[in-house]
C-alpha cells in the first residue's frame, strides 16, 4: 500500500513509542505524511440512574476541559513528536469521545491509515476501544499489539 497521510494515535505512555516507530517506519517506506493525535475522554461523565455507575445510560456530557491540563498533554505529546526522525505534520491534543474525534481528525486531515496500539492485559480485554474504533473509521486501521 501506498499511504499518503498517516494518522497515530497515543495515550502518552511509554508503549507509545512502538505504535509510533512502526507508523514512523512505514511512512518512510511510503513518503507520507505522519500526524500525532492524543485524545483524552477524562472529560466525559456519564449520568448514571440513582448514582449507580453500572447502570449509566448513554448520555454523556462533555465538561470544560482544564486548559493548563489540555497543555500539559500537549507538552507530552511534543515531547513524543521529538523523539522521532521523522516530521511530523499535526500534534492533536483532542477532548472527547475516542471514536467520534478519531474519526473527524480521520476526515479533517484526510488520513489513510490510522495506527494504534492494544494491550495485552486484563482491562483491555474487558474494556478495549479497538472494537469501537474498528467499526467507527473508514480507513485502513493498523493496531499494533502492545
Amino acid at each position: 500500500m501506498n499511504y499518503k497521510h498517516i494518522l497515530v494515535a497515543v495515550d502518552l505512555t511509554n508503549p507509545s513509542e512502538i505504535v509510533m516507530g512502526k507508523a514512523t517506519a512505514l511512512a518512510r517506506e511510503t513518503n507520507a505524511k505522519l500526524s500525532l493525535i492524543y485524545v483524552s475522554s477524562h472529560h466525559l461523565k456519564v449520568s448514571a440512574p440513582g448514582g449507580i455507575p453500572w447502570l449509566a445510560s448513554h448520555d454523556i456530557e462533555d465538561t470544560d476541559p482544564d486548559e493548563k491540563e489540555q497543555e500539559h498533554y500537549q507538552t507530552d505529546l511534543n515531547a513524543l513528536a521529538e523523539q522521532l526522525d521523522y516530521p511530523v505534520e499535526n500534534r492533536l491534543v483532542l477532548m472527547g469521545e475516542l471514536d467520534v474525534e478519531l474519526t473527524t481528525a480521520i476526515h479533517q486531515l484526510e488520513a489513510d491509515l490510522l495506527v494504534c496500539g492494544h494491550h495485552h492485559d486484563l482491562w483491555s480485554r474487558l474494556i478495549s476501544s479497538i472494537r469501537k474504533i474498528a467499526n467507527a473509521v473508514d480507513t485502513d486501521l493498523l493496531i499494533v499489539y502492545l
